[in-house]
C-alpha cells in the first residue's frame, strides 16, 4: 500500500507518532491504528533493526578513529589536565561499557545454547 509505505518512511525518520502523521499527511490516530496491524508493525520493527544495524556499522567504522582521538587528547601534555581527565575517564567508561555489553551477550548466548539442548531433549 502507497499510504503505507509513506507512514513507514515517516515513522523511520520522524521520532513520534504525532509528526509521524504531519510528515505523511496522515493522522495520528491513522498511525496508531497501522500500528495495531500485526504485519504493519512486523514490516516497521523490520525496518528499524535494519536502519539500527546500518547505523550501527556505520559507527564501527569510526571507532577506531574515535579511540585514537580520545587518546590522542588524553596523552597530549600541551592539554589542559582536566581535558587529558575527561579523556581518560570518557575512555574508561566506554571500555567499562563496552566490557559490560559483551560480558552479557556471552552470557545470553550461553544460555540460549543450553535452551536449544534442552528443548532437543524434550
Amino acid at each position: 500500500m502507497q499510504n503505507d509505505e509513506k507512514i513507514l518512511a515517516a515513522l523511520l525518520s520522524a521520532g513520534t507518532v504525532r509528526n509521524a502523521a504531519a510528515a505523511a499527511g496522515v493522522s495520528a490516530s491513522t498511525i496508531r491504528n497501522r500500528l495495531k496491524d500485526a504485519e504493519f508493525r512486523a514490516v516497521y520493527e523490520e525496518r528499524k533493526s535494519e536502519l539500527l544495524q546500518t547505523a550501527t556499522a556505520s559507527m564501527l567504522a569510526k571507532l577506531e578513529d574515535a579511540t585514537s582521538a580520545i587518546s590522542d587528547l588524553m596523552c597530549d601534555a600541551e592539554c589542559p589536565a582536566n581535558v587529558r581527565l575527561a579523556a581518560a575517564d570518557s575512555l574508561l567508561r566506554h571500555c567499562l561499557r563496552y566490557l559490560s555489553a559483551a560480558d552479557i551477550e556471552r552470557r545470553l548466548a550461553a544460555l540460549e545454547a543450553a535452551q536449544e539442548v534442552d528443548n532437543r531433549d524434550v
